[in-house]
């Protein structure tokens, strides 16, 4: 008999493949008892699909809210609080308060602890590829993860914007209004910098995951009220391998989405 989270995620038209061992690899420890979610990548004889290793029985995983059209659903994981170690390249930049335990060739392990509280993620398709995405507060069903996913400032900057906002994975790209585009030229009058074929996270200095989102041009805009974040804006093509590339003949500001990346995700070792 299917596994009942296997079946769960059919109803949204995903395939999951519960783990007969921890996802971790052998240089890991404490990885047995934590819940663990990846996605696969195709083969020739397979599809994309996530992979789960539900670790300790006592952990709760639960499928909230399912969108079939969508091909998306809300994932529920809550466990105890447990430390656990990974294994990371040596080259890696780690995030703050990460505490390295132990060096092994070119590897560094690295201490970890699963949070303790419920988290919720929403996990589907975008465009051709699967996805996990933690949500930054607790909802049941997929509208509800969207809506919670979409930053207020992409409402705020579409006032006045003559054209509709696009989205490509968790950016929004938000045409300008008329006196916003003036004052954006005015500054590239006056030697603003704009910076050529570089991720939009690495250039606005925002903390993502996931492989980059390269553009052709980026210009980041310190904020005029302190404390505020500065304002991106981007130009020509942008690229990733998971989506369709789109095009800007203008600038347009990007704000990403509100996925939960502050720290890192114990146990989900892929997110889009």
């Amino acid at each position: 008999m299917a596994h009942p989270l296997v079946c769960r995620f059919a109803r949204a038209g995903l395939a999951l493949e519960v783990a007969s061992a921890p996802l971790g690899g052998p240089r890991a420890r404490g990885m047995s008892d934590i819940v663990q979610l990846d996605i696969v990548r195709a083969s020739r004889r397979t599809i994309d699909r996530f992979v789960l290793w539900p670790g300790h029985r006592d952990n709760r995983i639960e499928v909230e809210g399912i969108d079939r059209p969508l091909q998306q659903l809300v994932l529920l994981v809550h466990e105890p609080r447990r430390r656990f170690e990974v294994a990371v390249d040596a080259r890696r930049q780690l995030a703050p308060g990460l505490r390295v335990v132990r060096q092994q060739g070119s590897q560094r392990i690295v201490e970890q602890f699963t949070a303790g509280s419920k988290r919720h993620f929403l996990c589907g398709m975008d465009e051709q590829h699967p996805f996990i995405a933690r949500l930054p507060e607790p909802v049941s069903t997929v509208r509800a993860a969207h809506r919670a996913l979409l930053d207020p400032r992409v409402t705020v900057a579409e006032r006045g914007a003559l054209d509709r906002t696009i989205r490509q994975g968790e950016w929004f790209f938000v045409a300008l209004a008329p006196h916003r585009e003036r004052v954006l030229d005015e500054l590239l009058k006056h030697g603003a910098l704009v910076r050529r074929s570089v991720g939009i996270a690495q250039a606005a200095g925002i903390r993502r995951v996931g492989r980059p989102h390269i553009a052709d041009e980026v210009l980041v805009v310190a904020a005029e009220t302190p404390g505020h974040p500065p304002a991106a804006y981007v130009r020509g093509a942008v690229r990733h391998p998971d989506h369709r590339t789109v095009v800007f003949h203008h600038f347009r500001q990007v704000i990403p989405n509100r996925e939960s990346v502050d720290q890192p995700v114990p146990g989900v070792r892929w997110i889009d």
